[in-house]
């Protein structure tokens, strides 16, 4: 009896996979799990996403509802608008519940637990059986490609693949069953993952759902009969696709129309564009073997010896996975699947080749040939991304490779003796020699002769002098990869032919997949580090005195220790501070680490990294009221406030006020006059440049003073006293949602000093507000949430209505 089914025939299947999956998640995290003071390391999480997440969540705790604005980065920046990570995802709501870092990592451990069970869904959506759909989900559980993003933690990039099996899962059943409810799901997940934010892999998960949507609309959907209008047929999941597309826009309105709009105020590194550009950090041709043996050309700092500058993940599939897939090849070329199971297999095939050649970036034309046709791609560069569809479609290959052996141990044909069981082995065994012959032949060298592949692989695939060597590390591990991929070839074939031939029990896919996800967990493991909170998260002394000593709109600046090194000399010290990591601690910086800034900053601190401006030209400094410097290392011929870990704190004298009042104005005809007589002043409180407005006069000259009476991050309130009208300057950097108000009543806000804010004052005592607004997020919201309701209801509406009919 198969101990999956009660005595009543019912099959529990799904919820012995998803208590297996539940515990196989809890035990990997384990480290993190059963010590409450740790988190999960993450190279980019530490200290760049995190410091963003904890600036969203202070201010939701401190009732001011979502920032507009963060304050702590370049100067000051659109928040939502720069995608600083996934505040709008489900998932997010541990922020609010746990400690941040504790919060960070549960939602890893979450997402690794629904690859496992979206990747079980997705079976069951293509009609496969409860086994193989097992195989489906426990295939993707582990998935090499998507856990190992938890080294960088890459949270917005897991999650968004996480999604896809879903999201694929819930096209097929809507295209089957023709029922809307199943692309308003769609919709949902398609906005889930845009508000991952990570937009690269929400773009190429689109691509891959659309490559789906029309090879059914092409090959599987049914022909209309005689008579009938040939439209009908395809009009509606034409029109049901493209609702469920344009809804997930609107639910993700929040996220997405801020962002769009903000594209023609931000800049990036000039060299960031052209095809080059878009090609970069490809999959090399070299490194397609880290799909079945992942540490031939290793990964991670030390044993990473290929072409990238560095690499920090693995593409590896897991022998038990490819070995099943090639199964599903081959069954797809045979007659135990139907045909309709045949043409998703070729699909699965047919996608999971393009896509494979897409990452390897200019080596194919592929690629090229995307760039040119599709939009969007010449503002992304690594295509091997393209990979995260990819192992979701090897996944649902494995599983139809166990799906055929099942169909043959039903119907009992594959038998040694026959000539239809001839015919049968000989369709099968040609795609299984033709994939599994080289994977196994490389298999048995790396398990005789390790070292001998690694050279043979230096040799013959780098030119001559590649500084990079293969480490007695990665030998070692080449040997181990080898065994296990023999021993999984063996076990997932062997149990096939086995199961299908009736000589062993269905019981035996338990073992191996039990051995597969043993293969992935230890590939992965190493991608899987945790650290003490205390220790990774702790304020110094320097941090504390910043706290203490840094006055409402002042600002830090920590430069980087190569540049000090080049223009300054430098004693001891260490590293400094990361880019990001004084916003985490809720120090306003000069500076920062994003990929986009706003124009006007970028202009006037000479573009995307500005800390060579910032030390050439101390009037940037003055203008950004700069108070203080943190170096890594001692300055000479200058006292340091204090030292803490290498890292020295200066004070910068400065008698330019954050708001003043300019002796005298000068107006430019246009922004590049404008930069370069900004980066010739010598004192700004004698000299403020003004850029010409087609809609008024140069501001006058005033006199008087201003003092920062409240500065949140989307609301700045001063109190000025005017002795004589003229123009205030602020030093807030200037975007066109800022809008001031005096004394209640908008006024103009004028772009001076190439990148800051001022106002016209008119003499005597006034309250000045500067406050963010911004149309799009705020139509956002309510685009998004009428859009919900509406799907919400239509759900409820089809489901009411539903016809009764068996699940597959």
């Amino acid at each position: 009896m198969d101990p999956a089914k009660s005595a009543r025939g019912r099959d529990y299947t799904v919820w012995w996979f998803l208590s297996g999956a539940a515990l196989v998640t809890v035990l990997f995290y384990r480290d993190f799990i059963f010590h409450a003071d740790r988190l999960l390391y993450g190279s980019d999480m530490l200290f760049e996403g995190i410091s963003l997440r904890r600036f969203y969540v202070d201010e939701i705790l401190a009732g001011r509802g979502v920032p507009l604005w963060v304050p702590h980065v370049y100067g000051g920046m659109p928040f939502v608008a720069i995608l600083p990570g996934p505040i709008f995802y489900p998932s997010t709501i541990l922020y609010f519940l746990l400690p941040l870092s504790r919060a960070i990592g549960w939602t890893f451990v979450l997402h690794t637990f629904l690859n496992g069970a979206f990747g079980y869904f997705l079976g069951r959506s293509f009609r496969l059986r409860p086994a193989s759909s097992v195989v489906c989900g426990a295939s993707f559980l582990l998935a090499g490609y998507v856990t190992s993003h938890l080294f960088g933690g890459q949270d917005g990039r897991m999650f968004t693949m996480t999604l896809i099996p879903l999201a694929l899962g819930l096209l097929n059943r809507g295209l089957e069953r023709n029922e809307f409810r199943w692309f308003a799901g769609l919709a949902f997940v398609i906005a889930a993952q845009t508000f991952s934010a990570h937009v690269q892999m929400m773009y190429f998960s689109c691509l891959a759902l659309a490559a789906f949507f029309l090879y059914h609309v092409a090959f599987r959907l049914p022909r209309p009969d005689s008579g009938e209008a040939v439209w009908r047929v395809y009009a509606r999941p034409v029109a049901w696709f493209t609702l469920a597309n344009v809804a997930a826009v609107l639910i993700a309105a929040p996220q997405f129309f801020p962002t769009l709009t903000v594209l023609e105020h931000v800049t990036r590194a000039a060299g960031e564009r052209g095809y080059e550009f878009a090609a970069s950090w490809a999959l090399p041709p070299q490194e397609l073997t880290a799909f079945f043996l992942p540490d031939l050309i290793g990964s991670l700092p030390g044993s990473y010896w290929g072409q990238n500058p560095i690499k920090l993940h693995t593409e590896y599939l897991g022998a038990v996975t490819i070995a099943l897939a090639i199964l599903g090849l081959s069954a797809g070329f045979g007659r135990s699947l139907d045909r309709d199971h045949r043409r998703v297999v070729w699909f699965l095939a047919g996608a999971s080749f393009l896509g494979v050649l897409f990452a390897l970036g200019a080596a194919t034309p592929v690629h090229r040939i995307a760039y040119t046709l599709l939009p969007m791609m010449s503002s992304l560069r690594a295509p091997s991304m393209m990979l995260g569809p990819v192992t979701v479609f090897v996944a649902l290959l494995a599983a139809y490779g166990w799906e055929a052996v099942l169909i043959r141990r039903a119907a009992g044909t594959d038998s040694d003796d026959g000539a239809e069981g001839n015919a049968a082995a000989r369709r099968l065994s040609w795609p299984v020699l033709l994939l599994g012959g080289p994977i196994l032949l490389l298999g048995a060298a790396a398990v005789l002769n390790p070292r001998g592949l690694a050279n043979f692989a230096l040799l013959s695939w780098y030119p001559d002098g590649w500084p990079r060597q293969p480490s007695a590390v990665s030998i070692d591990a080449l040997r181990l990869n080898g065994l296990f991929l023999l021993v999984g070839f063996g076990l997932a074939w062997g149990a096939a032919r086995g199961v299908a031939r009736r000589r062993f029990g269905t019981w035996t896919l338990a073992v191996v997949l039990a051995f597969g996800i043993m293969d992935l967990w230890r590939v992965d493991q190493r991608y899987l580090r945790v650290q003490e909170a205390d220790a990774a998260l702790a304020t110094d002394s320097v941090i504390e005195t910043l706290h203490e000593n840094v006055e409402p709109g002042e600002r830090v600046w920590a430069p980087d220790r190569r540049l000090l090194e080049r223009f300054l000399a430098l004693s001891g010290g260490t590293d400094n501070y990361r880019p990001n990591q004084l916003a985490y601690y809720g120090v306003p910086s000069a500076s920062g680490l994003q990929k986009f800034l706003l124009r006007p900053y970028a202009r006037l601190v000479g573009g995307i990294t500005p800390d060579a401006r910032l030390l050439a030209a101390p009037v940037t400094r003055e203008l950004l009221n700069v108070r203080y410097l943190i170096a890594p290392g001692a300055l000479q011929d200058a006292e340091s406030l204090l030292e803490a870990g290498g890292r020295h704190l200066y004070e910068f004298p400065s008698e330019l006020p954050y708001a003043y009042f300019p002796a005298s104005i000068e107006m430019v005809s246009d922004t590049s006059a404008a930069v370069a007589r900004t980066l010739e002043i010598s004192n700004p409180a004698r000299l403020t440049i003004v850029e010409d407005r087609p809609d008024g006069e140069a501001p006058a000259a005033g006199q008087g003073s201003a003092s920062l009476v409240r500065q949140e991050p989307d609301r700045v309130v001063l109190e000025v006293v005017a002795d004589r009208a003229g123009l205030l300057a602020v030093s807030e950097i200037h975007h066109e949602r800022w809008k001031a108000f005096l004394d209640g009543e908008e006024a103009v806000v004028w772009r001076v000093n190439t990148a800051f804010r001022g106002v016209e004052v008119p003499a005597g005592r006034h309250e000045l507000v500067f406050e963010y607004r911004s149309l799009p997020f705020t139509f956002g919201v309510w685009v998004s949430l009428l859009t919900v309701v509406g799907l919400i209801s239509s759900i409820l509406i089809a489901w009411r209505r539903r016809p009764l009919r068996p699940e597959a």
